[in-house]
């Protein structure tokens, strides 16, 4: 089999971007993957990269939450929603009603929802608003960056729908799962960290994909521009037309761009499908690295760092990372790396948006002056939301896939956002492709 890949831009990741820099070791993206998705972990050891993974470092693994201009530990558990009934009960995020709504969730009833609910509706029948608005949103629009009364529980929260399907209440299903993996001896096979990066950061995972593929023809830096049919839907091959005018025949395609770019390159070709896959909402991502000297900062940075609730989101930080704690080969000893999330999109310089947020940051970590370094990465079209009725989506796109059985699709707007789940979708499309080739 030859194989073509074409990449618009200059370097190969898509939104994996990372920046080394004056022993900074600095990501645009993702900075890490989930281990209970398997398919990272996998790739890498494909890739002979095991020896290379970096797990979070543990004494760094307390994350925070900003409620009411201060900084909560948040509850052990919630990463994984297997929440310890200790950290609860001992919070101040929550109020003693809070905590008393929470552990009635024990005794609700199975509630009859016809198909797909939002993640508020869902979450705050079974923990109450509290817990929901201050500990679990802050959580997920760390990953999805969307309004969690918008996103849809089946799609964000697969784990615990399944659970409230299968059991009669989630709250104690939840209390259930989370004993028994107290009390299941240890798989040696399953990594001990919830998060992995690599220890040059991610940008070495796609050099070494990127070497895997010197057997292929590499197009970087070119554009395609249209597709277009050789034969009878159901059973023809593709021409790729480039932006430089040249044309390649192909005998399967599998489109692996974000679904804006899908959308457009797919629209002549197949309206229906096109519209389908556009029809997925996007937000924008601003992320923000800075740099200072460790004297600088006040704070003891012990944890991973913190989430901002909902009712400080007049601010413009949604989330910040304490990279040299949670990863400490990313700075040089006695520096400090800090990793920011913006809230939204903002239209004001770099110089400008780091003054901002400079300024957010210094009452809450005791910094005094300007970091020493910056680094600004803005991301147009970035977050796919899985929205109410998601399924419907997948459903048309699958639908119109049925007449194009030599094409097939992959990227983060389809069936999860991650890391694992981009390699899972790819491995997928790959499947399909060659199964109607050969």
């Amino acid at each position: 089999m030859q194989v073509t890949l074409i990449e618009r831009e200059r370097d190969w990741g898509g939104k994996i971007r990372t920046v080394r820099e004056a022993g900074f070791v600095v990501e645009g993206g993702p900075d890490a993957f989930v281990t209970s998705k398997p398919w990272a972990v996998q790739l890498c050891r494909e890739l002979g990269l095991a020896e290379r993974l970096l797990p979070t470092n543990p004494q760094a693994r307390q994350v925070f939450v900003l409620w009411r201009d201060r900084l909560h530990p948040l509850p052990q558990g919630f990463l994984t929603f297997t929440p310890d009934w200790r950290g609860v009960w001992a919070t101040g995020l929550l109020s003693w009603w809070g905590k008393a709504r929470m552990a009635l969730g024990v005794a609700l009833p199975k509630p009859r929802w016809d198909g797909d609910v939002s993640v508020g509706a869902f979450l705050r029948y079974y923990f109450g608003a509290e817990v929901t608005d201050r500990i679990v949103a802050p959580l997920l629009a760390g990953v999805y960056g969307g309004d969690i009364n918008r996103l849809s529980a089946r799609w964000v929260l697969p784990t615990l729908w399944q659970l409230a399907h299968r059991h009669r209440n989630l709250v104690w299903a939840s209390l259930v799962r989370a004993w028994r993996r107290r009390l299941a001896p240890p798989d040696p096979t399953r990594p001990t960290a919830f998060f992995l990066t690599l220890q040059e950061g991610l940008g070495e995972l796609v050099a070494s994909v990127v070497e895997r593929l010197k057997g292929s023809r590499l197009l970087v830096g070119r554009t395609a521009v249209a597709l277009q049919p050789t034969g009878m839907a159901s059973r023809s091959g593709f021409v790729v037309v480039l932006d430089d005018g040249e044309r390649l025949t192909a005998d399967a395609v599998v489109v692996a761009t974000p679904a804006h770019a899908a959308a457009d390159l797919l629209r002549p070709l197949d309206a229906v499908l096109a519209d389908a896959v556009a029809s997925v909402p996007h937000t924008d991502a601003i992320t923000l690295s800075l740099a200072f000297d460790r004297s600088k900062v006040r704070h003891p940075l012990n944890g991973s760092g913190f989430l901002v609730a909902p009712n400080g989101r007049d601010r413009l930080l949604l989330a910040c990372t304490w990279t040299s704690s949670k990863f400490p080969p990313r700075a040089p000893q006695g520096k400090v790396l800090l990793r920011v999330f913006v809230n939204r999109w903002v239209a004001m310089d770099d110089e400008a948006l780091v003054r901002v947020i400079v300024a957010e940051l210094v009452p809450l970590l005791g910094i005094d002056g300007a970091p020493e370094r910056a680094w600004v990465f803005r991301w147009r079209q970035a977050m796919p939301q899985y929205t109410v009725g998601h399924d419907g989506v997948l459903a048309r796109i699958r639908q119109g896939l049925q007449r194009w059985q030599h094409l097939a699709l992959a990227g983060n707007y389809l069936t999860g956002i991650g890391i694992p789940d981009c390699i899972r979708t790819g491995t997928e499309a790959a499947e399909r492709v060659w199964q109607r080739v050969r």
